[in-house]
């Protein structure tokens, strides 16, 4: 199948919010050009890129997902939400859950030609959340699909809600935050900030690197989600589920 061909499936498979019925290809694309397809059913959609997600940053996403390290999704503006908003949903979707701690940049870091360091993207952030990403493949058999179709799939993302804004933590906390998460009531398994490649400041600190390799970067006003931390679980329309976060406060969702 085409370039063509491939964008507009995506494309419209996510605007319909109706899956594939089968994928474009039999093999999947590498990765290079997963993220070149990613972007241009971004362009595509003709909606407003509010942002990044981190997908697969734990060792616990990576196995879930036979993926053999993290990547980069886009996510738009109208699927931002704040705590305790209703999140708009339909029932033939996913809604799988993820606790994560997000930041918000102050200024671009725009591609260059050595790496960012930690200290550079941590100085380029205005402000940390907890955060609460909803995920929801849009592939034929959902998360048993090959790796680099996530990535043409926006990295499977679906929406993301926010806490209040904070200050960006010391460098050396990011690691060490606890979060804890309850479905309905019932705790679930937590986790730790260390989770994600190390922690959120690691974690975004790869996806700088990574979007310059690839002539793109972040920019001034981004919202990006570094990844799950703790447990993560496909919820009902009607669920609630709640979690916090150690020096970064608590953030909720009702579908």
């Amino acid at each position: 199948m085409s370039d063509d061909a491939i964008i507009t499936a995506f494309a419209e498979a996510r605007r319909s919010e109706v899956h594939l019925a089968e994928l474009p290809e039999p093999a999947p694309p590498a990765m290079d050009r997963a993220f070149r397809l990613q972007q241009a059913v971004t362009a595509a959609l003709g909606w407003e890129q509010c942002g990044w997600k981190i997908g697969c940053t734990s060792l616990r996403a990576q196995k879930a997902l036979n993926a053999d390290g993290p990547f980069p999704g886009t996510m738009f503006a109208h699927r931002v939400f704040r705590s305790g908003d209703h999140v708009p949903t339909i029932p033939s979707n996913k809604r799988v859950v993820e606790p994560e701690v997000a930041f918000v940049m102050a200024k671009s870091l725009p591609p260059r030609g050595t790496p960012y360091a930690p200290d550079d993207v941590l100085s380029a952030v205005a402000a940390v959340h907890a955060a609460i990403e909803v995920v929801n493949p849009r592939t034929p058999r959902g998360f048993a699909d090959p790796v680099p179709w996530f990535v043409v799939d926006g990295g499977l993302n679906d929406s993301i809600v926010l806490g209040p804004a904070v200050k960006p933590l010391a460098a050396d906390a990011y690691a060490r935050l606890a979060a804890r998460v309850s479905w309905n009531g019932r705790e679930m398994q937590g986790g730790v900030g260390s989770n994600a490649l190390g922690g959120g400041d690691l974690a975004l600190t790869w996806l700088a690197n990574h979007l310059t390799a690839h002539g793109a970067g972040l920019k001034e006003g981004d919202i990006i989600t570094t990844g799950v931390i703790t447990e993560f679980f496909s919820a009902s329309i009607g669920d609630r589920i709640e979690a916090s976060f150690e020096g970064l406060g608590e953030v909720a969702l009702r579908f």
